[in-house]
């Protein structure tokens, strides 16, 4: 007898695995979320395959898809004794089987069957009416259905292998740090000449991440200047010095702020080529676009650092599972354009008022490849040598599009990470399992040299922008 991969006859032993069944969502925001679930027993539905081949091609999830697919075949020549699932190399002996069939014969009429949704929680009706002791799990990133997964009595939750806690995300966003110098702290700083080399020891009691920014005052209280941990010391540097294109940190609300002390880290870090991975986090305004923009082109045009700019941004729509740029009339560039607009707005910005540019002249550099627009999913056949790689609105990525363009890196590319998490657009991210808060929090609990943090506070875009943040405020449904 031919082994099967769909038989459920292990689900009658007693014992205490759990079952998982993984809608196609899941699937494709992590193509390695089936390793993730123990010893537990993992059901994949039929169903999800197809949808799964659907996007194969798509131009955004389409690299997912594919993966996904030949994890899923190499799983399957795992076949155990007595059609029993195949197993999982996960060290902890999980099981896969696939779903087909098993429709419960008292689902909703208005449900229709039709829908690959609704096909789903059928199966799942008649899973826990048969195996009644098994405790059933439908795992989703569709609010929606999860909605109808609790009117019809069916355990669900979202996937929660890639998200935050709320404590977490909150302690992103804090003032930057300020510490009080000695006498002999300030001596220290000024014990060479160079200034290149101004620093003074670096103290544990302070607990500054590696390449944090902080502000210095002196005994008085007064400020002294700004620090960067590196290693065992604190880099100093002027706040007053510290300018992009001529342009220094810029304070919009001067009745409130004096300075603008996280501009001035996040330029500091911009310009600092052995940070090679900089992620900014900042609400709309705050000048992420500007400040990268600004030391991309500072860095490519003025000082020929880097051979060319990369501007990488996800495209999202409504679609449900992903959406497909190929409809849209023109070349890559063309559909691009629009989705890009931020930074030719900046380009043009920096054309006309820096004089780093001729008129017209960030089109030439369009056309000659010094700035090039790349999709997302076209990032692994992208080439990010010598560049600075600009990725914005990473938080309308999934972490593992993070991992993808991250492996691309080389040695001589530094790469800049904008994004607002307050501004999800994707359907299946929230502000705990996106790509930028992701990353945000491995490379604090993994710090090394070449990355760097930082989260921008302060509005400078308009006071009638400042008002809209503070005065127009939209209640939000809590995503926990």
């Amino acid at each position: 007898m031919q082994k099967e991969l769909t038989n459920l006859s292990i689900l009658k032993q007693d014992d205490k695995r759990e079952v998982f069944v993984l809608d196609t969502n899941v699937l494709l925001h992590d193509p390695t979320s089936i390793y993730k679930f123990e010893e537990h027993i993992v059901l994949i539905p039929l169903t999800a395959i197809e949808e799964i081949d659907n996007k194969k091609n798509d131009p955004i999830i389409g690299y997912n898809a594919r993966e996904i697919s030949v994890k899923l075949e190499i799983l399957s020549g795992n076949i155990m004794e007595e059609n029993q699932g195949a197993k999982i190399p996960n060290g902890k002996d999980g099981i896969l089987i696939f779903l087909s069939d098993n429709l419960f014969k008292s689902f909703p009429e208005d449900l229709s069957l039709s829908y690959k949704d609704n096909l789903f929680l059928s199966q799942i009706l008649e899973i826990k009416s048969l195996y009644p002791s098994k405790l059933v799990t439908f795992i989703t990133k569709d609010r929606n259905l999860r909605i109808k997964c609790n009117a019809l009595g069916i355990l669900c939750d979202d996937y929660k292998h890639d998200k935050i806690s709320e404590e977490s995300l909150a302690s992103f966003f804090q003032p930057v740090k300020e510490i009080q110098l000695t006498t002999e702290e300030i001596n220290e700083v000024f014990s060479t000449q160079n200034s290149q080399n101004w620093f003074t020891s670096y103290k544990r009691t302070w607990k500054l991440h590696e390449n944090e920014g902080v502000v210095l005052r002196d005994p008085s209280d007064e400020l002294f200047g700004m620090g960067i941990r590196s290693g065992n010391r604190i880099n100093y540097f002027d706040y007053h010095a510290i300018k992009i294109l001529g342009l220094p940190p810029k304070v919009l609300d001067d009745k409130n702020y004096d300075y603008n002390f996280e501009q001035a880290i996040c330029m500091h870090q911009s310009m600092d080529d052995n940070i090679k991975v900089l992620i900014i986090i900042g609400r709309a305004g705050t000048g992420k676009t500007h400040i990268a923009m600004a030391a991309a082109l500072e860095k490519v045009i003025k000082e020929k650092r880097y051979d060319g700019i990369k501007l990488i941004k996800p495209i999202v729509t409504k679609s449900r599972l992903g959406e497909d740029i190929g409809f849209l009339p023109g070349s890559v560039r063309r559909k691009l354009i629009p989705k890009m607009r931020p930074f030719i707005e900046k380009l043009r910005q920096f054309s006309e008022n820096e004089n780093i540019l001729s008129d017209d002249g960030y089109n030439r550099l369009l056309d000659s490849g010094v700035i090039e627009l790349i999709n997302l999913a076209d990032v692994r056949g992208a080439d990010l040598a010598n560049s600075i790689v600009i990725f914005d609105e990473a938080q309308n990525a999934n972490p593992f599009q993070m991992r993808t363009l991250g492996t691309r890196l080389g040695e001589d590319t530094k790469l800049i990470v904008l994004g607002d998490p307050t501004q999800i657009d994707s359907i299946y991210l929230d502000k705990y399992s996106n790509a930028l808060i992701n990353l945000y929090l491995k490379s604090v609990k993994h710090p090394t040299n070449f990355l760097a943090q930082i989260c921008l506070v302060q509005m400078v875009r308009s006071h009638s922008s400042q008002w809209f943040e503070e005065v127009i405020q939209v209640n939000q449904v809590s995503k926990k």
